[in-house]
C-alpha cells in the first residue's frame, strides 16, 4: 500500500510555524552574543573607515616636528599613554555587565580604569609643576613663565629682549594665530556623570537616572562655554577674559547642584530598603488563606500563542479529571505535563484534537510539587502546573487509592467525555 503523502497545506504550516511562533526562550538567550556581535562589527567598520580616511588624508597631514619649541608663552602637553589605556577598563566593565555580571571580569576592569585614573592625575600633576617653574624645553625663549604672586605671571619673551611684564593670566594673548581655550571645569563634571551612571548598572536604577540628569547638564553647560568663546573668538580674535579666568569660568552652583542629583538618588534608592525594614518591624500579618485546589479543573486555548492561564492548579497524590477547551476552529491543540521545556521526564501525553471541542482528560496521581504543562503542537503555548494537596491537607496515599481504579483504567479520555463518577 502505497505511503501517504503529507498535505502540503498541512507541510507549508509546519514551514511558517517555525518563523511565525519560535521557541522564545531559545531566540531571549542569543541576545547577549548578538550584542557582542554588532560591538565587533562598530569596531570592524571604524577600521575601515580610518584606513580609507587615513589613506585620504595623508597628502594633508604636516610633517612631524622633530625640534623648535611653542611660541613664547604657550605651553604644549607632551604624549601621554593614559587615555588609551582608561577606554580599556571602561571596556571590561561593559563586556563583564553583558555577560551577566562577571565578577572576575569586572574587578578587573575597574582595576584597569583606577590604575589609568591614578596615572593620568599623576602625569597631568607632574606637568603642571614643571610648567609651573619653566622647566619645558624651548631653544628660543629664555625667560618662561613664573609664578610672581597671586594671580600673575611673567610673559615669556624671545632671546635678547629685556624685561618682564607682570599681567594676569588672562590678559596674556597667544602669537597672532594661535587661538588657546580658555579654561574649563566641564572635563571634571562630564566623568562624574560617567561614573554615577556606571554605579548606577551595578547597583540601583536610580543612579542611572541621576547620572543622565548630571550627564545632560554637563553637556549643556559645556555646550554654552564653547559657543560663548567661539562668539567672542569670532568677533575679537581670541577669547574674552571673562572666559579665560579661572575664577569666573568655574561654576560654583554646579558643585551643590551635583550633590544634590547624587544624594537625591541613592535617598530613592535606599526608599524602598528603609521600608522594608520598617515593615519587619510591624507586627506580622495573617498568612493568606490556601489556595483553592479544584476538583475538576478546566482549560482553554482561544489562540495559538498561548492558554487561558500561566498556573494550573491540580489536586496532588489522585488521579483527577482534567478538561480542556479548544475553542480554535480547526487548529489541533493538546495538553501535556512535563518536567520542563526540555521534557526529560513526560508525567501525562494528552490527546491531540481539533477545535472546537471539548476533550476531558484523565491525568494519574502527581505528587504534591511544581510541574510544566505545554501543547505539543505549540510549544510556546505553556505554563506551570501546581499539584496541591486539597482543603490544604497534605498529600497522602488513601485518597489516590480511593482513585486508583480510575487511574488503571486509561490516562485520558478517548471520546471527550468524562467517565460516569
Amino acid at each position: 500500500m502505497p505511503e501517504e503523502r503529507p498535505d502540503l497545506f498541512q507541510q507549508l504550516w509546519d514551514f511558517l510555524e517555525q518563523i511565525l511562533m519560535p521557541n522564545w526562550a531559545d531566540l531571549i538567550a542569543l541576545i547577549p552574543l548578538l550584542f557582542i556581535g554588532l560591538v565587533l562589527l562598530f569596531f570592524l567598520g571604524m577600521a575601515i573607515a580610518w584606513r580609507r580616511a587615513g589613506r585620504r588624508n595623508r597628502s594633508r597631514v604636516p610633517p612631524p616636528l622633530h625640534s623648535g619649541s611653542p611660541p613664547p608663552g604657550v605651553h604644549m602637553p607632551g604624549p601621554s599613554k593614559w587615555p588609551f589605556v582608561a577606554p580599556i577598563g571602561l571596556t571590561l566593565i561593559f563586556f563583564a555587565l553583558i555577560l551577566e555580571m562577571s565578577l572576575p571580569l569586572l574587578f578587573l576592569g575597574l582595576t584597569v580604569s583606577a590604575v589609568a585614573t591614578i596615572g593620568w592625575l599623576w602625569d597631568a600633576m607632574h606637568e603642571w609643576r614643571e610648567a609651573e617653574v619653566g622647566h619645558h624645553p624651548s631653544a628660543a625663549v629664555h625667560a618662561t613663565p613664573h609664578r610672581l604672586g597671586h594671580g600673575s605671571v611673567a610673559v615669556a619673551l624671545p632671546a635678547g629682549a629685556a624685561g618682564a611684564v607682570e599681567r594676569a593670566p588672562w590678559e596674556i594673548e597667544p602669537p597672532p594665530g594661535v587661538h588657546m581655550p580658555g579654561p574649563s571645569p566641564w572635563p571634571f563634571f562630564a566623568p562624574i556623570a560617567l561614573v554615577v551612571i556606571f554605579f548606577g548598572l551595578i547597583l540601583t536604577p536610580w543612579l542611572v537616572v541621576g547620572g543622565i540628569i548630571l550627564g545632560i547638564i554637563a553637556a549643556v553647560g559645556w555646550l554654552r562655554e564653547a559657543n560663548r568663546e567661539w562668539h567672542s573668538t569670532e568677533q575679537h580674535g581670541h577669547a574674552v577674559p571673562e572666559t579665560r579666568d579661572p575664577e569666573r569660568a568655574w561654576p560654583r552652583r554646579m558643585v551643590p547642584i551635583f550633590a544634590t542629583v547624587i544624594a537625591a538618588s541613592i535617598g530613592l534608592a535606599l526608599i524602598p530598603i528603609v521600608i522594608g525594614l520598617l515593615a519587619t518591624l510591624a507586627p506580622g500579618e495573617e498568612e493568606p488563606p490556601p489556595v483553592a485546589v479544584p476538583e475538576r479543573p478546566e482549560i482553554a486555548a482561544f489562540t495559538s500563542v498561548s492558554f487561558d492561564r500561566r498556573e494550573l492548579v491540580v489536586p496532588a497524590a489522585r488521579d483527577f479529571e482534567l478538561v480542556f477547551h479548544n475553542e480554535e476552529a480547526g487548529v489541533p491543540h493538546n495538553v501535556d505535563i512535563t518536567d520542563g521545556p526540555a521534557m526529560a521526564t513526560v508525567y501525562f501525553e494528552g490527546e491531540i484534537f481539533n477545535g472546537v471541542e471539548t476533550m476531558v482528560y484523565n491525568v494519574p496521581a502527581l505528587e504534591e510539587g511544581e510541574y510544566y504543562f505545554l501543547c505539543r503542537v505549540h510549544p510556546n503555548m505553556n505554563g506551570t502546573v501546581l499539584a496541591l494537596p486539597e482543603d490544604g491537607a497534605p498529600a497522602g496515599n488513601d485518597q489516590q487509592g480511593e482513585n486508583g481504579q480510575q487511574g488503571e483504567n486509561g490516562t485520558q479520555g478517548e471520546e471527550g467525555e468524562a467517565p460516569s463518577p
